[in-house]
């Protein structure tokens, strides 16, 4: 004898050979839950911090100072230093018509400036690698 198995549906689970399908669970909520009332919250706090320990009142008013800090720190530092100050900036203005050997002059002369800096810089990372490894580190 030739026996109907329902074929499975979206959303629905399909287990043996039931002849009916179960809804998921999942699958009628929504992606954000409602949202409580003000009493629930209240009365859900309340019952948190009823118990009498006070563990709980110290660590909730870490995290409700450790966020406030937190929240004021960046308030306060929105409020100056986000834009740049004026800065001027210097343009070399050279002739058109200069020859090779006077850009290649200039460039030799510009390099030795460079690698001056880069000297200077790697001296002093020199420096702060030798304090760190005479401390172990």
């Amino acid at each position: 004898m030739l026996r109907m198995v329902p074929l499975p549906v979206p959303g629905r689970i399909c287990a043996g050979w039931h002849l009916r399908c179960q809804p998921l669970i999942l699958a009628r909520m929504g992606y954000f839950p409602r949202p409580a009332p003000p009493k629930e919250l209240l009365a859900d706090l309340r019952g948190l911090f009823s118990v009498g320990r006070r563990h709980k009142l110290v660590f909730g008013a870490m995290a409700v100072g450790m966020t406030s800090i937190i929240i004021t720190g960046f308030v306060l530092e929105s409020r100056h230093g986000v834009l740049p100050g004026a800065s001027t900036i210097y343009a070399a203005d050279w002739s058109a018509n200069r020859t090779d050997a006077e850009i290649i002059k200039q460039q030799k002369i510009d390099q030795k400036v460079v690698d001056t800096y880069k000297a200077e810089k790697r001296r002093q990372f020199q420096k702060v690698d030798d304090a760190m490894t005479r401390w172990g580190l």
